[in-house]
């Protein structure tokens, strides 16, 4: 018997993806990041959200959709920090997006394995919204 999992979709340019909502601690609309000498390209900033310091990774250059990373300034309307649960040694991993849209429940059984050595994605979901990219949170997370 197939299960559901619960996703969160988001929007890098004018494609859709998804992470597993239990990963998702937190979405941010509104904050500043903070340039760091030694982040690696990819790395958005650090952003400090209550007592925490996140680790900012500019999903869009990751995956291809632009090419320049933004490395400070504020947070603007048309973008959102996902945040995830702390990993061991205390850090804490968030990503900046484009539009976060809705939780959504998917059913095991429409889950499509990535074809290929695909980085970073777990394979594609069907949703109410059309094929949808999951994001492989853990592997995007520890790097």
């Amino acid at each position: 018997m197939s299960e559901d999992r619960q996703m969160l979709l988001f929007e890098l340019g004018d494609d859709r993806y998804c992470v597993e909502l239990k990963r998702v601690t937190n979405v941010v609309e509104c904050g500043s990041l903070q340039s760091v000498d030694s982040d690696p390209e990819f790395l958005a900033g650090r952003m400090a959200v209550r007592s925490e310091t996140l680790r900012v990774i500019d999903l869009k250059h990751l995956f291809g959709v632009t090419a320049a990373v933004r490395h400070t300034g504020e947070i603007d309307n048309a973008e959102h920090v996902v945040v995830f649960n702390s990993r061991s040694g205390g850090d804490v991993d968030a990503w900046l997006v484009d539009e976060v849209r809705n939780a959504v429940s998917v059913d095991d059984d429409t889950v499509l394995s990535a074809s290929g050595p695909m980085a970073h994605v777990e394979g594609t979901v069907q949703t109410d919204h059309g094929e949808t990219v999951w994001v492989d949170a853990d592997a995007i997370n520890g790097i």
